[in-house]
């Protein structure tokens, strides 16, 4: 893992959410959602140890994703963190940001960028959306891994029809306006849309419990403000950008290379927005172009970091050198991971910090590797 750059050290704390919203995923009759939540923070740190690389739900259910034996994740001991585990929080007050993962990924697989956000004196919280991660591991020590069975009954063939259609006549659009009409009901009606709007509403869950239980108490008098930031890969991205529309205690936000399912194809946004893009590949149909039509009454980025792919924004490719493997670009992870870092950072600074950035300025500061756009 890369050595965070700023001078605040890494704390973490695990954080256990029982929300009275039913649990959809189940069919388990007054089943509640239950979600996990690592709490990362700046920290004073003594005699604490630096914590393990990932939890046996991340690394159990990431094992059974691909049909591997659990003892073939045992080698992630040998990977250093700079994350010590249950410190004093530091002295200071700190905003708060709201992690949200990749749909089907180790909800925790996020170190290195991270760490360097806290280090930089965030506190974030990783927010891990429990059956639809690889996997949860709960106080009682009970582990809710991926639900198989949710997918398999819910993403059925209607919804590959759907899909499939919609996709069709897209290709198939002459111009802009009628690529709009052929997924503009897809965006808002394929599973991937319920499954935002869900993630949605576990973020708010999020900040309800962070306002008013005794589990966050140990942050009080460390919240800089009331004012929230949420950011998220792929799915989580997209879940970001939903928030930001649903939730008024959401003041910016940043969809990391997700596709913006949800309801924000039918809103101009009126808070800070930005959306940091892989390269994608010319063959892959750009929804996201109508997605966010509407555009934004206030800032709007968009963003691209040339060469990467989608795993770009994880610790994988910093991790697994085979691009086989890590489904990374062809850009040196370091110089990816630094790049999305500083927009993420310096987005956050401007919009809930107060600082005088220009982050337009990031183009020559990584020239050749980002590339950005007011909007669409």
């Amino acid at each position: 893992m890369p050595t965070p750059t700023g001078k605040l050290d890494i704390g973490s704390r695990d954080i256990y959410i029982k929300t009275d919203r039913p649990e959809t995923i189940t069919k388990k009759e007054g089943d509640k959602r239950e979600l996990m939540v690592k709490v990362w923070y700046p920290a004073q740190i003594e005699n604490e140890n630096t914590e393990k690389y990932l939890d046996n739900g991340n690394r159990l259910g990431f094992a059974a994703k691909y049909g591997l034996p659990g003892w073939i994740m045992d080698h992630l001991d040998l990977v250093k963190t700079n994350t010590y585990k249950n410190p004093e929080v530091a002295k200071g007050k700190f905003p708060v940001l709201i992690f949200s993962h990749w749909h089907y990924s180790m909800a925790f697989g996020y170190y290195a960028l991270i760490e360097e956000i806290v280090s930089q004196g965030y506190i974030v919280l990783n927010l891990n959306h429990t059956y639809e991660s690889t996997g949860s591991v709960f106080p009682s020590g009970k582990i809710k891994l991926y639900n198989t069975t949710y997918d398999s009954l819910n993403n059925d063939q209607q919804m590959a029809e759907m899909a499939w259609n919609a996709t069709q006549e897209f290709n198939q659009s002459e111009n802009a306006e009628e690529e709009y009409k052929a997924i503009k009901n897809l965006l808002q009606d394929y599973i991937a849309a319920k499954s935002i709007k869900r993630w949605s509403k576990d973020i708010s869950s999020v900040i309800d419990y962070l306002e008013s239980e005794d589990e966050f108490s140990f942050l009080n008098n460390h919240i800089l403000n009331s004012n929230i930031g949420v950011f998220g890969h792929s799915h989580g991205g997209a879940a970001a950008g939903q928030v930001l529309i649903e939730d008024e205690r959401v003041k910016a936000a940043i969809n990391m290379d997700g596709t913006q399912w949800g309801s924000m194809v039918e809103r101009r946004l009126d808070k800070p927005f930005a959306y940091i893009s892989s390269e994608w590949p010319a063959e892959q149909p750009n929804f996201n172009k109508h997605a966010f039509r509407n555009k934004s009454s206030a800032d709007f980025y968009n963003i691209e970091i040339e060469s990467t792919g989608h795993s770009n924004f994880m610790d994988i490719p910093l991790m697994v050198n085979l691009s086989a493997v890590n489904e990374a670009g062809k850009i040196d992870p370091l110089k990816a991971y630094k790049a999305t870092n500083s927009m993420v950072i310096k987005f956050f600074n401007k919009y809930l910090k107060n600082e005088s950035n220009d982050i337009y300025k990031l183009e020559n500061e990584f020239q050749g590797i980002i590339s950005i756009e007011p909007s669409f």
